[in-house]
């Protein structure tokens, strides 16, 4: 598919899911064969498939009911994902309130409250922030048959369990050996900040979330990349708000993200109210749209090689400097001496644990220009 052919598709994606999002009908808007082909494979990629069905129904798009029925039934298995993600959610709460734990839900846990419709806004995990006592959290994720995916590794806690259910559970909100200094330090008394809700469950004041989901955001979008969704809970979050912005900007501006608050928000805005947009915004727009949910490992390849160079992105991927192992190997990093074993162990995990990604990263490095 050349790029006007890709560039036009966008546009009359975004086109429909601003007439969903504002709550009008498609009266003059038809979807061709390819077009709806387009559609469903975008919207898989940017975990949008329940909110396209959401959008093609209450728009009124006349496609055929054959496919609406296949987009229904995507829809209603995301629904059920989402009730059983809430029971084992409260049956966690229950636990962290009885035993003390202060606790505060993350990103997609605040957002999907915001869409018209909770369940069509997907996610693939459940970001919980907590204050103390992992290791009786891991305990309890034990005991209800989860697999420790990641523990004590970086600022999070991976915790799964089959068909679906993924939490991550976070001692802080930024890593130190992945993240900007910055955003450490700004962070680090988030959750002993923020008002309780009930029990030991916390809450952050819609300017505070803003700023969070903003620094969150930054980190995917300067790695990987971010996806259309993340323009979604942008818009949906500021057309339900009414925020104090005086108060964010200023915030903003002592982590350094207030041109890039103000450059997502803006898009967000301009693309579901369907304002033409500029030059630079357009091209944004086109790397958020090739982006997907999470981001691409080739953006992020490519971001890598950008900065430091072909030779010098492969010897950090292959040699990390000394602050990542404080928290993802935490005894070599006290003990400088076993960092070759730490660096062994790493590599082992890379192998048998994900080697195709590994391999992958060395395909595009290979093919990458040393910008």
């Amino acid at each position: 598919m050349d790029i006007d052919t890709f560039t036009h598709n966008v546009d009359n994606y975004l086109h429909l899911l601003s007439l969903y999002l504002n709550k009008k009908e498609a009266t003059d808007f038809k979807i061709d064969e390819e077009q709806l082909s387009f559609f469903l494979k975008l919207s898989k990629l940017h975990s949008l498939s329940a909110l396209l069905y959401k959008a093609l129904k209450d728009t009124k798009v006349d496609i055929p009911q054959e496919q609406l029925n296949k987009l229904e039934e995507y829809y209603l298995a995301n629904l059920r994902k989402d009730v059983l993600f809430e029971k084992e959610r409260n049956d966690l709460y229950s636990f962290l309130n009885d035993h003390q734990i202060d606790f505060l839900p993350l990103k997609g846990l605040v957002i999907k409250d915001y869409y018209f419709d909770p369940y069509t806004r997907e996610y693939a995990d459940n970001d919980i922030l907590f204050s103390s006592k992992d290791k009786l959290i891991k305990e309890y994720f034990v005991k209800h048959g989860y697999k420790v995916e990641a523990y004590n590794k970086s600022n999070h806690d991976v915790y799964q369990k089959k068909p679906f259910f993924n939490f991550e559970m976070h001692r802080a909100l930024f890593s130190l050996n992945e993240d900007y200094p910055k955003l450490v330090d700004y962070f680090i008394s988030y959750l002993s900040n923020a008002p309780v809700k009930e029990g030991y469950e916390h809450y952050l004041s819609k300017e505070n979330f803003y700023i969070y989901f903003t620094a969150h955001t930054y980190k995917h979008y300067q790695g990987s990349g971010c996806g259309l969704r993340t323009l979604v809970d942008y818009y949906l979050y500021l057309k339900n708000n009414d925020l104090d912005f005086g108060y964010i900007n200023k915030e903003l501006e002592k982590i350094d993200l207030l041109d890039f608050s103000q450059m997502i928000s803006s898009l967000s805005i301009k693309v579901f109210d369907e304002i033409e947009l500029t030059n630079q915004e357009k091209e944004t727009l086109l790397f958020i749209t090739s982006s997907g949910t999470y981001g691409t490992l080739q953006h992020s390849v490519s971001k890598g090689i950008k900065q430091k160079g072909k030779f010098g992105y492969f010897m950090s991927r292959v040699f990390p400097p000394y602050s990542f192992y404080k928290t993802a190997y935490p005894w070599a990093y006290k003990t400088v001496i076993l960092i070759p074993i730490a660096w062994l162990c790493r590599c082992l995990r890379i192998l048998f644990k994900n080697p195709k990604k590994a391999k992958k990263e060395i395909e595009l490095i290979n093919k990458s220009k040393n910008e």
